[in-house]
């Protein structure tokens, strides 16, 4: 244990912030902001917080029993309710690294892990939303994030929970924002066609692919004769000196299975 944060107004300070007027709001919330910021929209009836403000990188799943928050180490972890700490420090041999279990006092048993600090000590009793430590990347983690976990007569799924129990947020959203919904597909679709129905119509222009090279095509000829390979021949040479192209060789001789392979004492028929 190093140390133990606690950022917010104790709960009589909320209650009479709730019951002097607006000029006591404002100095609650002086109060609030003075040192790290605390929770938005935090009220004397929070029961609950969500324990950062990180997106969802991981669900709760089969063989997933709680979610991960992807946050970057260092950031303050809040306590999610009151309750007492149970377990706090680098004692897991589990995978969860540095970690906190709090008892909660409606009974949940919460496991925060993967932690770089702790800042509260075994026994301790902590309120709903006080700074108990710092997440990180310890014990078997693939990258900076806080694993937390759940269980009220059994495992249960965080995100559901929380959402349930009506929790505060920590300052920024929990849930990442859903993505822009496409547009319609048959509005799409109809816009289109009128593109297409008020577009000129053009004829199509006759076009004949080139020759893959620059040699005008002879009408194919069998002269008959019968050219033993040399060293440096090549059909094209041999072809020239007939007045055929190298294809019209090659296509004379399918013995030749490559026109650019051929091989001395080989017999080409011209």
């Amino acid at each position: 244990m190093s140390k133990h944060r606690k950022h917010k107004p104790s709960n009589t300070k909320r209650f009479i912030a709730l019951t002097a007027g607006v000029s006591a709001l404002v100095g609650a919330g002086a109060v609030a902001n003075a040192g790290i910021a605390g929770a938005q929209g935090w009220s004397a009836s929070c029961g609950w917080e969500w324990p950062v403000g990180g997106s969802l990188s991981q669900g709760y799943h089969a063989g997933h029993d709680g979610v991960d928050f992807a946050v970057s180490v260092g950031t303050a972890l809040h306590a999610p309710t009151s309750g007492t700490i149970s377990v706090a420090g680098p004692n897991d041999p589990g995978g969860y690294g540095t970690y906190i279990q709090l008892e909660a006092d409606t009974g949940e048993q919460i496991q925060m892990g993967h932690l770089s600090d702790t800042w509260v000590g075994v026994g301790q009793h902590v309120e709903v939303g006080d700074e108990i430590g710092a997440t990180g990347n310890t014990g078997s983690s693939t990258g900076p994030h806080l694993h937390l976990r759940i269980h009220s007569g059994g495992a249960v799924d965080p995100m559901a929970f929380l959402s349930s129990v009506g929790a505060c947020d920590t300052g920024s959203s929990i849930v990442p924002a859903p993505a822009p919904a496409p547009a319609p597909a048959l509005e799409t679709a109809i816009e289109s066609a009128q593109e297409l129905a008020s577009a000129p119509v053009v004829e199509p222009v006759s076009s004949e692919s080139a020759p893959a090279e620059s040699i005008p095509e002879i009408e194919p000829r069998v002269s008959g004769e019968e050219v033993i390979v040399a060293a440096g021949d090549t059909l094209s040479g041999l072809g020239a000196e007939r007045g055929l192209s190298w294809q019209q060789v090659w296509d004379m001789n399918p013995q030749i299975v490559d026109p650019d392979q051929i091989f001395v004492g080989d017999v080409i028929n011209l």
